[in-house]
């Protein structure tokens, strides 16, 4: 039996058709569309969960222990409290679009030489136009819970199936449905290729008089990405990662850190900053015989204090800002 994964093009839930059918009845929401009118249909596909979740913490604790300051036997203290397995719906777009322009580029002047420059420089507007075109394809997050890593993160499509919500079954996942339908999809695919084309006049052009563009869909289908997002213990502290089921890539986590790395941090800090003041103490006294060694002492100590602390804050205000997410 020849059976294919689409999408409602009225609802977008998942549906399955088989090749000897003509029409298909959403289950969702009770709407029956036409096979034969295929442009109106979705391919529907996913990708596979490849990782369970002894090879996501093997995957978890190898990207953790790259940060410095992390527990040596963490494999061993990590210990996972919540584990949640959950697909999440992207849009995968490729959009061909065809723009040409006019307008007015920015040309300047130059007059009076002198020496090795010029003493008067005027710009003047110069009437431009031409033509871009091009073909790319759009990754579009479309899930109505909006995690922000997940909107950024750069997914796979390499190793996808026609969907099956059996198999999401089977590894006990939750599926999230599209927010949007096929329209929407494509009219956010071609937002975004003409912002990139905006970009591009703006390079060229100081004022845009005119554009004319013609946009197409060359391709687009509805794609279906596992995540791992967990909660784990590292001592008696609580943190958070969210992994790829289909890769075993980290998208984020939360870095567990020893104590002894904040003290490192507070230590360093504390003597180059002490290095700096004193250089500066020197400078301004005006010691002949320590006043160069001051100036360098004084910029050195400041700089590294600057970059240790730049550093451990940094790393601490992730950390502290993923705890509140």
């Amino acid at each position: 039996m020849n059976v294919k994964s689409i999408m409602c093009p009225n609802c977008a839930a998942p549906l399955e058709m088989e090749a000897t059918q003509s029409h298909v009845t959403c289950p969702y929401c009770s709407v029956t569309s036409e096979l034969k009118k295929v442009s109106e249909l979705i391919e529907h596909f996913m990708l596979p969960v490849s990782y369970d979740i002894d090879q996501i913490k093997t995957e978890l604790v190898g990207d953790i222990l790259k940060h410095p300051g992390t527990p040596e036997d963490l494999h061993k203290s990590l210990q996972f409290s919540k584990i949640d397995l959950k697909f999440y719906p992207y849009f995968i777009v490729t959009v061909h679009l065809r723009t040409e322009y006019k307008g007015n580029g920015e040309y300047a002047t130059f007059s009076s030489r002198y020496k090795s420059g010029y003493r008067r420089i005027s710009t003047h507007l110069k009437p431009e136009q031409g033509v871009f075109d091009d073909t790319r394809e759009f990754i579009i997050y479309s899930a109505e819970d909006v995690q922000n890593d997940l909107i950024n993160f750069e997914i796979s499509t390499r190793g996808k199936r026609y969907f099956q919500a059996l198999e999401a079954e089977k590894v006990n996942a939750d599926v999230n449905s599209s927010i949007f339908n096929l329209d929407q999809a494509k009219e956010e695919a071609i937002r975004n290729m003409r912002e990139i084309h905006k970009g591009l006049m703006m390079k060229e052009l100081a004022q845009i008089l005119e554009v004319r563009d013609e946009p197409e869909v060359k391709g687009v289908y509805l794609l279906h990405i596992p995540f791992y997002f967990l909660e784990f213990k590292v001592g008696k502290k609580e943190y958070k990662a969210t992994m790829d089921a289909a890769t075993g890539r980290t998208v984020i986590t939360q870095v567990p850190r020893e104590t002894s790395y904040w003290v490192q941090i507070g230590v360093l800090t504390t003597l180059f900053g002490g290095i700096g003041i004193a250089g500066i103490f020197f400078a301004v006294q005006q010691i002949a015989l320590l006043g160069y060694f001051s100036i360098f002492g004084a910029i050195a100590g400041l700089v590294f204090a600057i970059r240790t602390l730049q550093l451990g804050l940094k790393s601490r205000y992730r950390e502290t800002q993923r705890k509140k997410r």
